[in-house]
This record gives C-alpha cells, structure tokens and sequence, in this order.
C-alpha cells in the first residue's frame, strides 16, 4: 500500500530574479519523494510544482523527466505501463482548471484522483525507471491541472500521452514533445 502523507506547506523557496520568498501551499511525501506545490504568476490560480528526492535538491519537473521514466517502465512491463497511462489519460482529460490554488482545493483535487488509483495494480512499476508510480501519479495530476488552469485548451501533456501510448513509439517526437519549452 501506498504511503503518502498529505500537509500544509513549510518548506520556503526563493524566487529565482527576484527578492520574494513563497511558502509551500500543500506538500505531498512519499517514501523517498516529496513535492512541493507553491502558488505560481502566470494565471490567477497558477501553481508552482517542485519535488525533491531524499535530501537531494529541490527541482522543478519538467515533461521530459517522467516521460524517460514512462519509456524505461514500458521497456519492461509495456501492458501494464500502458494501463497506467491510460488512467492519467483519462484523469487528464476530466481534470478542469483550479478555481482556487489553496490547500483545501489542491488537496481535494489530489484526494479525489487517488481514489481512482490502484497502488498495488501498478507498484510493479517502481521497479523500472527513477519514480514510483504514486509519485508519479500525483506529480502528473498536479501537472495536468497546472496547464489546464494556465489554459483551458492546453493539449501538451494529453499531447504526450497519446504518443507514448501509440503502438510504435517515435522516440523523437515523444522527446521533442515533453522538451518543449513554449516560445
């Protein structure tokens, strides 16, 4: 079973360019993961994601972090690797935009996702590549509901999602894809 403990915000991070310090809305731990969610300037409601692995350094994920993760677990479960990209296909597609970015909001959009998630069905999976799957699961929850609450048309995310769940992958389009950085 899954072991992941839901919190009010402590940790603080600086601004980069700029002399503002923001604090942790929500925080998400797991076994070796923890994710950071701090209010975000690009949209009312924007949040900004970070996460930390152990007492590495605190980052912010990109696309291209989870989806060399996704390629290394289908290299060696495809089937279920796929099932579970299924299910964030279809959280993506159901996910609407924040009309809040506070804790109660955020946590209960995560809440509300984990009970459609099977931990033991794809625990298998932490196995293979950098992530475990509840990492993962909620990382691209959160991820999902930053770009649609940013714009409601937003498309990279289920974009790369479609791609990895095609039956022959274009590895360069994939890569391409989730290293787009906007213009």
């Amino acid at each position: 079973m899954n072991q992941i403990k839901i919190s009010k915000g402590i940790q603080e991070i600086k601004i980069r360019g700029k002399s503002e310090v923001r604090k942790a809305i929500i925080e998400f731990s797991f076994i070796d993961f923890t994710i950071y969610v701090f209010k975000g300037s690009l949209s009312q409601f924007d949040i900004l994601i970070k996460y930390k692995e152990g007492e590495k350094k605190i980052r912010t994920p990109k696309h291209i972090h989870w989806v060399v993760d996704i390629l290394l677990k289908q290299g060696k479960e495809k089937s279920l690797t796929n099932e579970f990209l299924l299910l964030l296909q279809a959280c993506w597609k159901e996910c609407k935009p924040l009309d809040n970015n506070d804790y109660f909001t955020i946590k209960d959009f995560i809440e509300t996702q984990l009970e459609k998630f099977d931990y033991d069905k794809y625990s298998m999976l932490n196995e293979f590549g950098e992530y475990p799957v509840d990492f993962l699961f909620v990382l691209m929850n959160l991820l999902s509901i930053q770009e649609k609450t940013n714009r409601v048309d937003a498309y990279m995310f289920g974009s790369i999602i479609d791609e990895l769940l095609e039956d022959e992958l274009d590895i360069f389009s994939i890569v391409s894809t989730a290293g787009f950085r906007g213009v």
